[in-house]
């Protein structure tokens, strides 16, 4: 009886001695497939999959088909072998980005990272939405430093610290300032180009009067730069996209837009636009709306953002395959001025569980051509194709946008874009200055239950009047008197006051940084 359990506890002993040490014995078996997935197995498992980083990112707009099924796959396996992580992207509809991105910003919800434009920067550190990123980039962020210019980091930098990476390093100069038309359907009805506010609204005349189908000009929180360049002899730059106040560029002085001359100018341009149809008073409060009738192809012109020809004509085609698209200045001959070299900003979040891999993925995107074709084109030979030297789709799915990312080092033009979009956006910056606001950030700490209570009063009040929809003759002085009830009179006076000290302070640094570019 001993000699039978005698055997038995050696003949376990030897299987499990086969099993912890089989795939050291016989070469044959290292060859065989199930040996390597058992290996694939063991490596996983040493690796703890559930230590795998999920990094939560929020982007704007829709994920298309092509773009889920990338992350899901492809990019999620480069991602996990690179840097051990899994990307989980989070899409909110641009209509409503900005309500829904700081709802979740605001209760502390778990995001790591996320999109927005430049000047939300100083909004969301005075709200402590966001995180200063200094270190992390120090750390992590290597290939960003090479790629980006020093000088758009400043731009982000607020009491000392880096507080967005700013994802774009390209030309910028004018950015918002521009019109963006619809080059196909301008030469359609005899016009070759745009140089001024009265040809637009011919523009909109001849088609209309032919296929009433068609809208004008469907943007209404932007533009008045734009209109700006012909509606007034000096130069200004807005503060931020609020339209509360604007710099001087000659002067150097900070004034209140909503009090100038030059706001009445806008808003009865806009309401004369409302009475001409160019404004549809049906749609001003619809954004998705808006989106759709451009998605539709039936938008003939918007602002521009020096390189939108570009970025919005596979939409455009997608509508109407003969679609072209052009941008124009009114009043060319006037500077450009370059407010922030970069107006894309990626932020991470306050509440972020994952702040160094967030930095560690951007840095990522930039640390070879390989891995920016890859995220922003997909795989090639079934995304997209290189055809001498330019870039051709094969799919019209969106995947990342190529515009937050867009970098001079890695720029490949499409091969959808004729040469003369691409060398109007390449030569974008010529006969451009560098604003007087550029590195300033109005700190609303001080003031912020004041800022809050006057966008309250100028949401209510001023956007109708923006928008073309309520006469400023009739609606202005009441508008106004509530605005300053509000606290905006507080407001001003704190950011004159800012702005004048961040004005001595770069001449004490720099006693001429301004620089023409006009070579």
């Amino acid at each position: 009886m001993k000699r039978a359990i005698s055997g038995l506890v050696a003949i376990l002993f030897v299987t499990v001695m086969y099993i912890m040490y089989s795939k050291y014995i016989g070469p044959e078996l290292s060859g065989s497939p199930e040996f390597h997935n058992a290996d694939k197995a063991n490596k996983s498992a040493e690796a703890d999959p559930e230590s795998l980083v999920t990094l939560k990112v929020v982007m704007p707009g829709d994920l298309s088909v092509r773009m889920g099924d990338f992350v899901e796959n492809e990019l999620n396996d480069r991602l996990k072998k690179d840097l051990h992580m899994k990307l989980e992207l989070t899409y909110i509809p641009w209509s409503n980005y900005q309500q829904k991105l700081e709802l979740a910003l605001s209760t502390g919800e778990n995001y790591d990272l996320f999109w927005y434009g430049a000047p939300f920067v100083s909004v969301y550190y005075t709200k402590n939405y966001i995180q200063p990123l200094d270190e992390l980039l120090n750390q992590y962020g290597q290939d960003l430093i090479k790629h980006i210019p020093a000088e758009n980091f400043e731009q982000n930098r607020i009491d000392g610290k880096l507080w967005a990476i700013p994802s774009q390093a390209f030309t910028s100069a004018g950015k918002f300032s521009s019109v963006m038309v619809r080059q196909d359907l301008l030469e359609k009805v005899g016009m070759s180009d745009i140089k001024t506010i009265a040809d637009i609204e011919l523009f909109y005349k001849k088609i209309h009067a032919t296929d009433p189908s068609y809208y004008g000009y469907l943007e209404t929180d932007r533009g008045h730069e734009m209109l700006w360049r012909e509606l007034t002899n000096r130069n200004y730059s807005s503060l931020d996209e609020r339209l509360l106040f604007m710099v001087d560029e000659d002067s150097g002085e900070m004034l209140s837009y909503v009090e100038s001359n030059l706001y009445k100018k806008v808003a009865q341009l806009r309401e004369s636009w409302v009475k001409k149809g160019i404004i549809d008073k049906n749609l001003v409060g619809n954004p998705a709306a808006k989106i759709d009738q451009e998605n539709a192809g039936k938008l003939l012109f918007r602002v521009g953002a020096v390189s939108r020809a570009m970025e919005n004509l596979q939409t455009a085609r997608n509508a109407d395959p003969e679609a072209r698209l052009r941008e124009y200045y009114f009043a060319k001959d006037k500077p450009k001025f370059i407010t922030t070299p970069s107006n894309e900003a990626f932020m991470i979040a306050a509440a972020s569980k994952n702040p160094e891999r967030a930095m560690m993925f951007m840095n990522w995107i930039l640390h070879s051509k390989e891995n920016y074709n890859f995220i922003i084109y997909g795989v090639e030979g079934k995304d997209y194709v290189l055809e001498n030297g330019k870039i051709k789709l094969l799919t019209n799915d969106q995947l990342m946008y190529e515009w937050m990312w867009r970098n001079k080092d890695y720029f490949i033009a499409p091969a959808s874009v004729e040469d003369d979009i691409i060398d109007d956006m390449l030569k974008n910056d010529e006969n451009s200055r560098i604003s007087k606001l550029f590195g300033f950030h109005f700190n609303e700490s001080p003031v912020k239950d004041e800022m809050a209570q006057v966008m309250a009063v100028y949401k209510e009040k001023f956007e109708p009047i923006n928008f073309g929809l309520a006469s400023y003759e009739e609606y202005y002085d009441d508008a106004i008197r509530a605005l300053k009830k509000a606290g905006y009179d507080i407001v001003f006076a704190e950011l004159k006051k800012q702005f004048a000290e961040f004005k001595l302070q770069k001449s004490e640094a720099k006693p001429n940084i301004e620089r023409n570019r006009s070579s």
